[in-house]
């Protein structure tokens, strides 16, 4: 009896399936839930790993660029590197003495990072192309100062002054200022989320 009252299950179950899985029309029901479903789903990140992906590319560039610099300017004159594509203006001019120059990376929007503690984060990102960034011009450094070519020459981002190093300082300082200002702003609000929702418990 009770492996006859299986098969009967069976039966409706393979019968419901083949009537939901035919080519009827959806009903009203099946179009509303749909509708509901699209508007909960997350949101479309194929921008945003376009513009990791185009940030490795650009740290994996100024790695290249700092190996071949530290190989001695023989090496780094036989590369040839392209213009950088930005829409930003340059401090100075993109070659010097058969080396390229390359813009400093420039720190993510307020609106890149979604504070949930993504494996790849865009601030983890930009830190390392930072550090691949200053990696490149200390190696550019010692190849200018090792063809005798007179710092007043080069590009006012590039030189050795006194005055360059507490600026580089303070923008790593302000960086990590504005994560830890963003994540205690995050806080503040999930704070204040639960105080609510605690309040609305409490009056009922």
């Amino acid at each position: 009896m009770l492996s006859s009252a299986r098969c009967s299950l069976h039966r409706q179950l393979a019968r419901h399936i083949r009537l939901t899985s035919s080519n009827a029309p959806p009903t009203s029901t099946d179009i509303v839930a749909r509708s509901k479903r699209r508007q909960q789903g997350g949101r479309n990140l194929s921008e945003r790993y376009r513009r990791l992906e185009n940030a490795i590319r650009g740290k994996e560039a100024l790695l290249k660029q700092a190996s071949a610099l530290s190989q001695g300017p023989a090496s780094a004159a036989e590369l040839q590197f392209n213009k950088p594509t930005t829409s930003s203006t340059s401090k100075g001019p993109n070659i010097i003495a058969g080396f390229a120059i390359l813009e400093e990376p420039r720190p993510p929007a307020d609106d890149e990072c979604c504070m949930s503690g993504c494996a790849i984060c865009v601030y983890d990102l930009y830190e390392e192309s930072l550090a691949a960034y200053k990696e490149s011009v200390v190696a550019l450094r010692s190849a200018l100062s090792a063809m005798n070519i007179p710092e007043n020459k080069w590009p006012p981002h590039i030189r050795t002054s006194q005055t360059q190093v507490p600026s580089t300082t303070t923008h790593s300082d302000k960086t990590k200022g504005a994560v830890l200002d963003a994540f205690e702003e995050m806080e503040r609000a999930l704070k204040e989320k639960r105080e609510k929702r605690a309040a609305v418990e409490t009056e009922s």
